[in-house]
């Protein structure tokens, strides 16, 4: 009887030291992206980019600019391990698209930020490389109705009397005051050629006024613009904007994710 007891309680004491307690940090939040390195074959490889990353409870979006105004990013769920492994699962990227892939983080976090490791990013000629990152933390401000992680549902211009329905792929974030969107869209007729694009900047919810800056974007026509977008919600978890200029009116749809 005694044996089983004391099974019993170191059963449950490893059962525990798997699971997150209580007092674990939260990896919530909003991160600017410091120095980014590759590892492998006795090489360093440090890469020049502009990158921000959002955390909600249970997703997480980045998004990255090269010198060359090149884009890159990625949308996912996350879940967390333990105080320093978090296990990240990908939903949609400007590399995999929609392909499902796992990957493991070994997060080090310090008085500014974290850095997050992953051990085996890629293998070239079957030589693994390891990717580490440092990242601050970016204040944050109110939390909003918004908050969370939500995917375009539908996409018109109007111009005229002419309604235009549009395909883009599109995922945008909001956290804390701080909003990013991600999106690949065709740039031809056929649909054949897409580029990648993204913008990340403040936001405030005010009586279904929602208005946006865009501080970082590949997009030169957004940056630093300020938006007041009227939106409407549907229940909680769908909501639509429209935004008007001189050119006509764009309707996006959008639906929650989280």
């Amino acid at each position: 009887m005694k044996k089983n007891i004391i099974v019993a309680v170191l059963l449950i004491m490893i059962m525990a030291g798997c699971k997150p307690s209580k007092n674990t940090p939260t990896q919530s939040g909003v991160y600017k992206l410091e120095k980014q390195m590759l590892s492998g074959g006795g090489r360093d490889t440090v890469y020049a980019r502009t990158q921000m990353k959002i955390y909600t409870n249970n997703h997480f979006m980045y998004a990255a600019m090269a010198p060359d105004s090149s884009v890159g990013f990625g949308v996912g769920s996350y879940k967390q391990d333990s105080v320093n492994k978090i296990t990240e699962q990908n939903i949609y990227s400007s590399r995999m698209l929609d392909s499902s892939q796992t990957f493991n983080l070994i997060i080090t976090r310090t008085d500014t930020g974290y850095t997050q490791v992953i051990p085996n990013m890629t293998r070239v000629r079957n030589v693994p490389y390891k990717l580490t990152e440092n990242y601050t933390k970016v204040a944050l401000t109110d939390t909003s109705a918004l908050d969370g992680l939500w995917k375009m549902d539908a996409f018109y211009t109007v111009t005229g009397k002419d309604t235009i329905k549009q395909t883009p792929t599109q995922y945008k974030i909001f956290w804390g005051g701080h909003f990013m969107f991600v999106h690949r869209y065709p740039i031809n007729k056929e649909g054949t050629k897409f580029k990648n694009g993204f913008g990340y900047g403040v936001f405030s919810l005010k009586d279904d006024v929602l208005s946006e800056e865009d501080e970082i974007s590949n997009h030169p026509q957004l940056l630093h613009k300020k938006f007041a977008i009227k939106i409407t919600f549907k229940g909680n978890n769908e909501y639509s904007q429209v935004i008007t200029d001189s050119a006509g009116k764009s309707i996006e749809i959008y639906k929650r994710l989280e």
